[in-house]
């Protein structure tokens, strides 16, 4: 990246103070004001707005310009009609970031709304600003304090978003949240009119608070800087890629929502993999990939032992598991020998997948435990993959809760694949009671507090791995050449 661009953009996530132009007097969407304050931002926060005198218990400017010494960083939630001399304001604070959640720039199509995107940008750059956006939401950095939308996860972590989406930036951040993600820079740059795709990631591959990058892309304006810039970041750390615009549907949508020419799938697809990166298509596929990729670094290979109840389950499960080109070999006589020992034989199964219900009931988590320690150590398994479900209700004889027996399973997993050294991949299939639906999600967060991949489907868990194998044959390969 261009000499200094680094230290350029890790001070725009580093602010140390804020201003916030046109603050909403009012908790919602646009209320960077509380989403600040909630995140723990603590250098200077100013509301500006010429109609109230306090917002959030902060004093409230009338204007940029009253806030009293130099700002770092402005969101603008102004109207249109006054962010040319909102940028003069900016001049004269010396501001170095202006955020633009304004829109109704270029993304509209009208001429004149794209000829004063482009006027608001000239200038920015003659006065040495950085301009994030127009139309987006975005900073979310959680050790610095920063956040674009209340209710986000305050502890930071290695995964990085960049999305020319907010809403799709929000969406990641909350349901990856809940699997175990923390983040170390979200970014939502809307219509990347200065800081855009490329310059990001010749930053996060120089970040060393990321380990995983995930993108909402649309469309690119430069394609060469961009797989010069993916083939960086991908050479460093992975990096996964849903693409918006995929369809005529898709490219349409695109270009009204961030004025993105979304351009050929099948160029971008051949860009990707020349880079090294991994695309998806899908949200839950991006969110599935980036928790493979999180917890789950690397596999010895491709050979599951699957361990779970019920025998169509189990069917399902084997099937899903081929169909993505993971393999399910039989456990070894000695190993089938250990299992019987313990497990009943109506309607069970020990070959592989290991079709048992050891599992079930407030006494069956030990056999459960000791199931999975025996088919780790088979010596043709290179990892486990636990299926379960949390459904039944609170036990009405005085046993255990659900949530507090869903809480001690996954402690007890995360214990096992701590000491079995193979990696445990569990799936916890959607709920169909409200109390179960805590129990899943107790589940989910203790498994991820100890660093278990967890997903909410065996197709979901095959396909994320067979894209994390993938992604290390290329990585091996690249680095043996």
């Amino acid at each position: 990246m261009p000499e200094g661009s680094f230290a350029v953009l890790d001070s725009m996530f580093h602010p140390r103070s804020v201003a916030v132009v046109g603050a909403s007097t009012h908790d919602g969407p646009g209320s960077f004001v509380a989403a600040l304050q909630e995140m723990g931002f603590d250098g200077p926060l100013y509301p500006v707005n010429p109609k109230a005198e306090e917002i959030q218990g902060l004093r409230c400017y009338p204007r940029l310009t009253e806030i009293p010494g130099d700002v770092d960083h402005v969101i603008s939630s102004v109207p249109l009609r006054f962010v040319e001399q909102l940028v003069e304001d900016c001049a004269v604070k010396h501001v170095k970031v202006l955020h633009f959640f304004t829109a109704g720039f270029s993304e509209t199509g009208d001429e004149e709304a794209t000829a004063l995107e482009r006027r608001v940008l000239a200038r920015a750059a003659q006065l040495g600003i950085r301009v994030i956006g127009p139309n987006c939401m975005g900073l979310y950095v959680p050790a610095a304090g920063l956040s674009f939308m209340p209710f986000l996860e305050t502890e930071p972590g290695p995964v990085a978003l960049l999305s020319q989406s907010g809403a799709n930036a929000g969406e990641f951040c909350r349901t990856g949240a809940v699997r175990g993600l923390r983040y170390s820079k979200v970014v939502s740059y809307g219509n990347g009119a200065d800081v855009r795709e490329s310059e990001l990631l010749e930053y996060i591959a120089e970040d060393p608070e990321t380990s995983v990058v995930g993108c909402y892309i649309e469309g690119i304006t430069d394609g060469p800087r961009f797989l010069r810039a993916l083939r960086k970041a991908a050479g460093a750390k992975p990096v996964v890629i849903l693409k918006g615009g995929r369809t005529e549907a898709g490219t349409r949508a695109a270009n009204s929502h961030t004025g993105s020419l979304a351009g050929s799938l099948a160029i971008f697809d051949a860009a990707v993999r020349q880079a090294g990166a991994t695309r998806v298509d899908r949200m839950e596929e991006l969110v599935d990939s980036v928790v493979a990729f999180r917890f789950l670094p690397s596999l010895r290979g491709p050979r599951a032992g699957i361990v779970g109840g019920g025998g169509g389950y189990s069917v399902l499960a084997s099937d899903e598991v081929g169909s993505y080109g993971l393999q399910m070999p039989a456990l070894p006589e000695e190993t089938q020998h250990r299992l019987v020992e313990f497990t009943p034989t109506a309607g069970t199964s020990v070959r592989n997948p290991v079709d048992t219900s050891v599992g079930w009931g407030p006494e069956g988590l030990k056999p459960m435990l000791e199931t999975l320690r025996i088919v780790a150590a088979a010596p043709n398994i290179d990892f486990l993959l636990y299926h379960t479900s949390w459904s039944w209700g609170p036990n009405r004889s005085g046993g255990p809760n659900i949530v507090d027996a869903a809480t001690e399973s996954a402690t007890k997993i995360g214990e096992l694949a701590a000491a079995v050294g193979k990696p445990i991949v569990c799936v916890a299939r959607m709920p169909t009671t409200d109390i179960g639906m805590a129990g899943t999600l107790a589940f989910q967060q203790v498994l991820a507090q100890r660093g278990v991949a967890v997903f909410n489907s065996v197709q979901a868990a095959s396909l994320a791995l067979q894209r994390l194998l993938a992604s290390q044959e290329r990585r091996e390969f690249a680095g043996a050449k």
